[in-house]
Protein backbone atom coordinates (compact mmCIF):
# COMPACT_ATOMS: atom_id res chain seq x y z
CA UNK A 1 0.00 0.00 0.00
CA UNK A 2 1.06 3.44 -1.00
CA UNK A 3 0.20 6.32 1.29
CA UNK A 4 0.30 9.94 -0.53
CA UNK A 5 -0.07 12.73 2.49
CA UNK A 6 1.49 15.68 3.57
CA UNK A 7 1.16 14.73 7.36
CA UNK A 8 4.20 13.37 9.15
CA UNK A 9 4.68 9.80 10.12
CA UNK A 10 4.58 10.25 13.30
CA UNK A 11 1.39 11.79 12.96
CA UNK A 12 0.11 9.18 11.07
CA UNK A 13 1.53 6.22 13.22
CA UNK A 14 1.97 7.15 16.90
CA UNK A 15 3.87 5.75 19.32
CA UNK A 16 2.22 7.27 22.50
CA UNK A 17 -0.69 9.47 23.31
CA UNK A 18 1.32 11.54 25.40
CA UNK A 19 3.77 12.46 22.84
CA UNK A 20 0.69 14.50 21.35
CA UNK A 21 -0.35 16.66 24.44
CA UNK A 22 2.75 18.29 24.68
CA UNK A 23 2.33 19.61 21.13
CA UNK A 24 0.02 23.13 20.36
CA UNK A 25 -0.16 25.23 17.25
CA UNK A 26 0.94 28.91 18.01
CA UNK A 27 0.00 32.11 15.45
CA UNK A 28 3.30 33.40 14.36
CA UNK A 29 3.63 36.49 11.24
CA UNK A 30 4.11 33.70 9.06
CA UNK A 31 0.79 31.67 9.43
CA UNK A 32 0.81 28.83 12.42
CA UNK A 33 4.04 26.89 14.40
CA UNK A 34 2.88 23.77 15.36
CA UNK A 35 5.41 23.38 18.42
CA UNK A 36 6.59 20.77 21.37
CA UNK A 37 6.98 22.14 25.04
CA UNK A 38 10.15 20.28 25.76
CA UNK A 39 11.27 19.09 29.41
CA UNK A 40 13.22 22.65 30.79
CA UNK A 41 9.62 24.59 29.07
CA UNK A 42 10.97 25.49 25.71
CA UNK A 43 9.00 24.79 22.94
CA UNK A 44 10.76 23.03 19.81
CA UNK A 45 9.34 24.08 16.22
CA UNK A 46 7.90 21.31 14.78
CA UNK A 47 6.31 22.39 11.71
CA UNK A 48 5.51 25.48 9.70
CA UNK A 49 2.06 26.04 8.88
CA UNK A 50 1.54 28.94 5.91
CA UNK A 51 0.52 29.64 2.28
CA UNK A 52 3.37 31.97 1.95
CA UNK A 53 5.97 30.21 0.38
CA UNK A 54 8.49 32.82 1.16
CA UNK A 55 7.63 31.88 4.70
CA UNK A 56 9.86 28.40 4.21
CA UNK A 57 12.78 30.09 3.22
CA UNK A 58 12.90 31.85 6.34
CA UNK A 59 15.76 30.18 9.10
CA UNK A 60 13.51 31.38 12.19
CA UNK A 61 10.46 28.51 10.91
CA UNK A 62 12.75 25.95 10.61
CA UNK A 63 11.69 22.65 12.18
CA UNK A 64 14.20 21.60 15.63
CA UNK A 65 14.58 25.74 16.52
CA UNK A 66 14.21 25.77 19.75
CA UNK A 67 12.07 28.93 21.06
CA UNK A 68 12.43 30.58 24.54
CA UNK A 69 10.51 29.87 27.10
CA UNK A 70 8.86 33.17 27.67
CA UNK A 71 6.88 32.11 24.59
CA UNK A 72 3.22 32.34 25.57
CA UNK A 73 -0.29 31.64 23.73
Amino acid sequence: MILYTTVPLEQLYPTDQSDFQKQLTIPCEAGSLMVEQQGDGDYRIIRLLSSDPHAYLNPAYEPGTILSSTLRY
